[in-house]
């Protein structure tokens, strides 16, 4: 329970609070408006300093920080059975200093050189859940119930915190919902952490299935198929690489092998020019004749001429020398055909010989490989497995993406069969809480409401209805019987014994309601012994619908005014940068 919070700086408006019904009351004056100051008379920054006094990062509230430099805010609260006064100032917010009996603390504080009791903001949080909510620590859970979450259900700030009964933000996660709710309604928690991890495997799941669809581009069947053809590639290209034989000499032989046929291909030109030399030779050595000198006579003597004896001598030499000159040039010839068969045969001899020798050496080749083809040969080997391997791989990637969703279904229907179990044997708790819901929500409507509770393979699903919850103020309203529900829980359970609304939840709702509402909260905060903290503008008081004897002025604990900047929460008016 919040006994009193105030500050070093006597500007600011102490307050006292006390069970049952408080209110922090808002006047409007006729002179005040929307230009005045953002900040008005003050009642958000009092719940921001509530929230600050609870542990909150000093970054996330709604306050003067540069103007507050030099404050110390000081809440006097019960908690653990005891009562303990907490000093937190905004220049130095880790450190919280603790005036009070600390002995029945489940946490023990930290003491420095001057004998100051004090926690760390860190400590002084795990304190507060351990104190009024019974957090326990789950080593196997990577989400639980934080303290700062969930004190945010029984201090709403903010108008987005008044827009959902089961969120106290707008953007506040699902599992960081489930994982509160569950808590505070008395369910197995700890299944509503799996169930993140399960959304989280499942999301990063179908993450990798869209990248290794995209970075596969085929489908396995597609993949299978280029499997089978590549490893009889790789067969086929192993068997020959088993069966090859290095021969180190492989290149000096393959270039004797290419001289030889170099050479033969000389030789068999030469012995084509050989051929025809003797060919030719031999022709004219059949066609030369000696000449017939007794021709020329014949001639003349037909012509009635007559030779002398020397003319005819004369041509008897010349007969003689033109019969010696046939004669030596027909044994020249025959000489040289002679000296050309021969050459021709030696040719023909050196053709063989080159050729025997050649082909020994092709015969070899053909036997063994070059070392250079040998490596040629295993890096494609080594290529074609390199190939093999990434199409495993990706049948692997598709085959263990396949089983990961298998898994993942498989999770979801345990995780479901898990939580209907638990649902049936938390049965007493969460039927009390409906029963609650039930009874506030009859109090301001002739038809009680209902909380709605399903268990889902995604975890819980909550849900509220009241009959024409359409209008805003009825929406308010679910907020309303739903949060004093959870206080009338945590009581029943020795937890949290306040409950601290801001004035927005009473924004839109009928004067009727607004009475039923302020009335109905101090009567069960006196049955279940906790305060009902509200905020409220002079102009939503609904004083005609009040019951006879009811007077608010009574439980009025504060009284702020927007007019003067003495009259603010602060005892001064500001203006917060803008966010930007």
């Amino acid at each position: 329970m919040i006994h009193k919070i105030w500050a070093n700086d006597k500007r600011f408006k102490a307050v006292e609070f006390s069970t049952g019904l408080n209110v922090i009351l808002a006047e409007r004056t006729l002179e005040s408006g929307q230009k005045d100051t953002c900040n008005g008379a003050g009642k958000t920054t009092l719940l921001n300093i509530v929230h600050f006094c609870l542990g909150a990062d000093l970054h996330r509230l709604s306050l003067p920080k540069d103007e507050l430099q030099d404050w110390e805010f000081y809440i006097c609260l019960d908690l653990c059975d005891t009562t303990l006064t907490a000093k937190r100032s905004v220049s130095n917010a880790n450190i919280i200093e603790i005036l009070g009996d600390i002995s029945n603390l489940y946490i023990a504080p930290e003491k420095d050189s001057e004998g100051v009791i004090f926690y760390k903001n860190a400590d002084w949080k795990n304190l507060l859940g351990k104190c009024l909510f019974r957090i326990q620590d789950e080593a196997s859970a990577k989400y639980a119930p934080s303290f700062r979450s969930l004190v945010s259900y029984f201090t709403r700030k903010g108008a987005d915190a008044y827009t959902d009964p089961f969120k106290h933000f707008r953007n506040q996660k699902a599992y960081d919902m489930q994982i509160n709710n569950a808590f505070l309604l008395g369910l197995n928690w700890l299944h509503a952490s799996e169930a993140q991890e399960i959304r989280e495997k499942e999301s990063a799941t179908k993450a990798l299935n869209t990248a290794i669809k995209a970075g596969i581009g085929a489908t396995q069947g597609e993949l299978e198929a280029d499997r089978v053809r590549i490893e009889r590639e790789l067969k086929q290209k192993s068997d020959a690489l088993k069966s090859f034989n290095v021969l180190p000499q492989f290149k000096e032989l393959q270039d004797q092998a290419n001289q030889l046929t170099g050479e033969i291909h000389d030789l068999t030109n030469k012995a084509l020019m050989l051929r025809r030399k003797l060919e030719r030779y031999e022709r004219t050595v059949s066609e030369e004749h000696m000449p017939d000198s007794g021709s020329v006579e014949k001639l003349f003597l037909e012509a009635g001429v007559h030779f002398a004896d020397n003319i005819k001598r004369s041509l008897e030499e010349a007969k003689g020398f033109h019969k010696a000159i046939v004669q030596n040039r027909k044994l020249f010839l025959e000489a040289e055909v002679s000296q050309l068969k021969n050459e021709l045969s030696a040719n023909d001899a050196r053709i063989k010989t080159v050729c025997d020798k050649r082909a020994d050496l092709l015969k070899l080749l053909e036997s063994y490989g070059a070392l250079e083809e040998f490596s040629i040969l295993q890096e494609r080997v080594v290529e074609t497995k390199s190939a093999l391997e990434v199409i495993k791989s990706r049948i692997a990637d598709i085959r263990d993406m396949a089983q990961h969703k298998k898994d993942i279904k498989a999770s979801k229907i345990e995780l479901e069969t898990k939580l209907q179990r638990d649902y049936e044997q938390s049965r007493t708790d969460w039927e009390s809480a409906v029963l609650l819901f039930n009874e506030n929500s009859q109090a301001l409507y002739d038809e009680p409401g209902n909380l709605i509770i399903n268990t889902t393979d995604n975890g819980y699903k909550f849900g509220v209805e009241i009959n024409k919850s359409s209008s805003e103020g009825v929406g308010k309203m679910k907020i309303f019987c739903y949060d004093l529900m959870l206080v009338e829980l945590m009581r029943q359970r020795g937890g949290i014994d306040f409950l601290i609304h801001d004035s927005s939840i009473f924004d839109g709702v009928d004067s009727r309601q607004r009475a039923l509402a302020l009335m109905y909260a101090h009567r069960k905060g006196l049955e279940y012994n906790f305060q009902y903290i509200c905020a409220l503008n002079s102009d939503m008081i609904p004083s005609d619908d009040f019951d006879e004897g009811f007077e608010l002025d009574k439980f009025v604990r504060l009284t702020l005014k927007d007019q003067k900047p003495e009259d603010a929460a602060l005892g001064f008016h500001f203006e917060l940068a803008k966010k930007g």
